[in-house]
């Protein structure tokens, strides 16, 4: 990320701080005329519990904000006016029976004593790691570090027919001398991999590296494993399995560093902060606050990888909200963490019995939040696919591609605009099977896969159909641009070289082609782009036909 959008996050943050500093000198306002009252032992139980309110909130937040010191102070007193509100709780007219003389003097003047602790100040202990934009493209760009080269030029225009850009350098040297930016993943000679002594994995940090080589024995593969190599490929290269295992890594990866976390809390401040902090991170937030009423609205709209709720709030209790979410079965397996300055391990585990999955306690440092919503996330998302994605290509499956089809469907009615919506089918297949295997006909499927993953657009839905049938959504896509697009990705799959049992072999695509928005119902428009399909493969196959109606 830019160090302008950097200078932009950080900017935010200082002030959310500025903001919680000056809501926490007027709540202290509140707070010292409470510990007067207490003092004095006039308090009423309305008093204790906004006492304990606003400690809580303190105690969760203070440390946030960088006043650690404000945090610990506020939760020891959340702790000794606890079960004053909890007598307060049985019908009790004041709870301060549990208090004696001395104990309520000296709450009452801590209380009165908080904003010393403000005042005292402090730093925020973190600083946002911002994670760098993603291209806009689709067609990710991979680094080539290769000597030779005319195996350079070979992986250069090979990977190109899947929709990788290549960078191609011979050394680390060549590539740290230029300006490009960093790569999502690096394809290295297996020995200049081995020569560079680990400057490539320090370089190249957390980025998987791909190496390629001619030689394959165990003491090999163990040294480029002992090096931090994360796969090796040996020469001559099936590049459809090559280039299927560079998706998986890829997928792996952006998996891994991005996902969607719906936020649930009274803390305008914090909230904003946690915010701001995961969507630096690469973290898609929505926020609900105030009214728990959006929250089952927020669910349906935002589909969260996982549900980040505060576990006290005024007047609503973060259990109930849980417990209340799993009556849907829709939300069952939504992972649901509670984000609470709740220390006490017995009330912990009773919020995790009643709907929640995992307990995190306030403060907590930037870092490990972003770490560990990146990690639940990854989690969420692997659990997921299990249910919603083809084993074998990681496309949804047959049921949810078309349940996206009508919903972009309704989207271009209600929004007037067009979207296209295609079959495809893979050629002669059957010959493929009955001539190279199984497994080499799995290859092309998974080959055709990737290289719609890579030629559309991020914004297009892809699933298997079935077999060797693929349906594809392109939303709010003109049909003169989506049949160029799929045109070109018909003659790009023609000249891919499979191996099989009988040696090289090619296949080819057809494809039927319709307008969503022509339809008055998406199966109509489906079944428009299967007789699109099946006169593309009477009238010579390998290409696009388009519907009309």
């Amino acid at each position: 990320m830019s160090d302008v959008i950097t200078s932009n996050v950080s900017a935010k943050l200082d002030g959310l701080r500025q903001r919680f500093r000056e809501k926490a000198v007027h709540e202290f306002e509140v707070l010292c005329s409470i510990g007067q009252a207490v003092a004095s032992q006039t308090a009423d139980c309305e008093q204790l519990a906004h006492a304990d309110h606003s400690l809580h909130r303190l105690a969760g937040s203070a440390g946030t904000f960088g006043f650690s010191s404000l945090g610990e102070e506020a939760r020891r007193l959340e702790l000794l006016v606890k079960p004053a509100v909890d007598l307060c709780k049985t019908g009790a007219d004041s709870g301060l029976a549990n208090l004696d003389d001395e104990m309520a003097r000296d709450f009452g003047q801590r209380l009165q004593s908080l904003q010393d602790f403000l005042d005292a100040g402090g730093e925020p202990t973190t600083r946002v790691v911002a994670k760098p934009p993603e291209s806009a493209s689709n067609e990710p760009l991979v680094l080539v570090i290769e000597p030779d080269a005319a195996q350079a030029d070979n992986l250069v225009s090979g990977l190109g027919l899947y929709g990788y850009r290549v960078q191609l350098v011979e050394d680390l040297q060549q590539w740290q001398a230029g300006s490009a930016p960093t790569p999502p993943l690096v394809i290295v000679r297996d020995q200049v991999f081995l020569a560079g002594g680990g400057r490539l994995n320090e370089t190249f940090a957390d980025l998987p590296i791909v190496c390629i080589g001619a030689t394959d024995c165990y003491r090999h593969r163990y040294a480029l494993a002992n090096e931090g190599a994360d796969a090796f490929f040996c020469e001559p290269l099936n590049l459809p399995l090559f280039a299927n295992h560079l998706d998986n890594l890829l997928t792996d990866r952006a998996d891994a560093e991005s996902g969607r976390v719906l936020i649930v809390d009274d803390d305008q401040e914090l909230m904003e902060h946690y915010s701001l902090v995961l969507s630096a991170g690469g973290i898609r937030v929505k926020t609900v606050i105030g009214d728990p009423g959006l929250l089952l609205p927020a669910l349906s709209e935002f589909r969260p990888d996982i549900l980040l709720m505060d576990l006290q709030m005024e007047d609503i209790s973060g259990m109930a909200l849980a417990r209340m979410l799993r009556f849907e079965p829709e939300w069952l397996s939504l992972p649901i963490i509670y984000l609470s300055a709740e220390s006490d391990r017995e009330r912990q585990l009773e919020a995790l019995a009643r709907g929640g999955d995992d307990f995190l306690t306030k403060p907590l440092s930037d870092s490990f939040l972003l770490r560990t919503i990146r990690v639940r996330c990854y989690r969420a998302k692997q659990l997921n696919n299990l249910v919603s994605r083809d084993s074998m290509t990681g496309l949804l499956k047959h049921s949810l591609v078309k349940s996206e089809a009508a919903s972009e469907h309704a989207r271009c009615e209600r929004m007037g605009y067009d979207s296209a919506i295609a079959m495809l089918d893979l050629d002669h297949f059957k010959r493929v099977n009955d001539s190279h295997g199984h497994r080499a006909g799995d290859v092309v499927i998974k080959g055709l896969a990737n290289l719609l993953r890579r030629r559309l657009r991020k914004t297009d839905v892809i699933g298997r159909y079935g077999g060797e049938e693929f349906m594809v959504v392109l939303p709010d896509c003109p049909m003169g641009q989506a049949e160029l697009l799929l045109n070109d990705v018909c003659k790009d799959f023609s000249k891919i070289a499979f191996e099989g049992k009988s040696g090289e072999f090619n296949v080819s695509l057809s494809v039927g082609l319709a307008s969503l928005a022509s339809y008055g119902h998406p199966e109509e428009a489906i079944e428009a782009a299967d007789r699109a399909l099946y006169e593309r493969k009477r009238s010579g196959r390998n290409g696009v036909t388009v519907a009309f109606q």
